[in-house]
């Protein structure tokens, strides 16, 4: 047991170091931007040799796609497990939160992220392959479930996913980066009910709705 102890307590070492590098480089991104930002700035502010950025990471590459990791990934997955029993509405509903939460909360750092992946081929296809699909995929099984429960029609749930997705991604973008131009009118809390309406349901009328339509039409 004795033995093991260097080494647990080394790992724990290591970890805790790689976060400080990430929690360095995520601001140091966020203030200058990627391609304006250094190694050896991210280093400094990690009070760390830049020599040993290269111990944890291969490049600034591989730092953005940990970061990005780290605020998507994980915090999808954590979503993930705390929904995995809701209902479709709450899902929707508990998505949609998360995701308009998620973007103004890390807004300076998604706009660094967002510029590299449309301008890296590379970072793209690494961003999709190791972030973006496993949610997708967490999405689709999800829906996959209800829709073989009854629960909700039959779809192409490798279409549907990733289109509602990408409007929840774009959605809460201009929500943060255009705060007083886009639905400025409206509260979080107005956007996540219409949309979770949306989402379920389509333009045709609510179950309640179009229950009070036919007990409006049978009282005339």
């Amino acid at each position: 047991m004795d033995s093991a102890l260097p080494s647990s307590n080394a790992e724990n070492l290591a970890e805790t170091r790689r976060g400080q590098i990430l929690n360095a480089a995520a601001r140091i991104f966020a203030e200058k931007g990627y391609q304006r930002a250094t190694v050896k700035e991210v280093a400094a502010l990690a009070g760390v040799a830049p020599g040993t950025i290269y111990l944890y990471f291969k490049n600034k590459r591989d730092l953005l796609l940990a970061i990005a990791d780290q605020l998507i990934g994980q915090a999808w997955e954590q979503a993930q497990a705390q929904m995995t029993h809701a209902d479709a509405g709450s899902y929707i509903a508990a998505v949609l939160e998360n995701t308009l939460h998620f973007v103004r909360q890390n807004k300076s750092l998604i706009q660094a992220l967002m510029t590299e992946i449309w301008t890296d081929d590379l970072l793209q296809g690494r961003f999709f392959e190791q972030i973006l699909n496993p949610v997708f995929r967490a999405g689709a099984s999800y829906l996959k479930a209800n829709v073989a429960m009854g629960s909700a029609r039959s779809c192409q749930v490798e279409i549907v996913i990733p289109t509602i997705a990408g409007s929840l991604i774009i959605l809460s973008m201009l929500r943060a980066l255009a705060t007083d131009q886009f639905l400025a009118d409206y509260s979080d809390d107005d956007l996540v009910e219409e949309l979770t309406c949306l989402y379920l349901y389509g333009l045709r009328p609510t179950p309640e709705e179009s229950s009070a339509r036919v007990d409006q039409l049978l009282e005339r």
